[in-house]
């Protein structure tokens, strides 16, 4: 099984360059959120300072580092996306229609749109007042949906063919979803428990589908009732580990 090292050789910032991507949509703002969720591209005093309430010096640290923290963040999703694609192709899966749990701004759907254009649903709690990276009962939100609808926009998505969805807001709406494929990466399942997705999960995967999540390592030991469901709903391939995960695809 690939580990960190591996997957980190799937791509280089050339690649990352070539594909063009088009970010002048996304605010300082936005990118500071983005080297927020994808920390290693932000220097760790202003980590610190975000993380006890004090914006300044990882804005301050953007008007200068915009494009390295953005570049960065792009790397280390095209790389773990490799394995992804590489699956979809092997198993001649092509998604016609995406469902995104905890999107962030979609750059992982960046990569599907450049070689899939499915059609995108995007779901976030957005920014939220809790702040963590470690495991919860519920999520934390570091996003913006109308800046990640504009973000695909920008990058050839049709209007006709990106919807967002905020479950706070529209909880009613959750259960109306369906699609060909359900991704959540370092969100559901990693910082917090599947159970509020698990029955689109299931859904996705009795009907054909694939699903695939980051799961932290202990949740997929302890392997709790709406996780076993999941899980039991097709077959699961572990396409690499990192030290405190596993992505994880499930096949229908």
């Amino acid at each position: 099984m690939l580990d960190r090292t591996d997957v980190e050789a799937l791509a280089c910032p050339e690649d990352i360059a070539h594909l063009a991507f088009k970010t002048e949509s996304l605010s300082d703002h936005d990118v500071a959120l983005i080297g927020v969720q994808r920390t290693k591209n932000i220097s760790a005093p202003s980590r610190k300072a975000y993380m006890d309430g004090d914006t300044a010096p990882l804005m301050q640290e953007v008007a200068t580092r915009r494009d390295d923290i953005l570049n960065g963040a792009l790397l280390e999703i095209g790389c773990e996306y490799q394995t992804v694609k590489s699956y979809l192709e092997a198993e001649g899966i092509k998604p016609k229609s995406l469902i995104d749990i905890g999107c962030g701004h979609a750059l992982p759907d960046l990569f599907f749109q450049r070689d899939f254009k499915p059609r995108f649903t995007l779901v976030d709690i957005e920014h939220t007042d809790d702040q963590y990276h470690g495991w919860a009962d519920s999520g934390s939100g570091y996003a913006s949906l109308a800046a990640a609808k504009a973000l695909l926009h920008a990058n050839g998505a049709a209007k006709t063919k990106v919807a967002t969805l905020n479950p706070i807001k529209e909880p009613g709406k959750l259960s109306g979803l369906s699609a060909d494929m359900v991704i959540s990466f370092y969100s559901c399942g990693f910082h917090y428990p599947v159970d509020d997705y698990a029955d689109l999960m299931v859904q996705t995967l009795e009907n054909g589908g694939v699903v695939c999540l980051d799961l932290r390592k202990h949740y997929l030991r302890s392997r709790p009732a709406p996780l076993a469901r999941v899980l039991d709903a097709g077959k699961v391939s572990q396409l690499y580990r990192y030290p405190r995960s596993f992505r994880v695809m499930v096949q229908g």
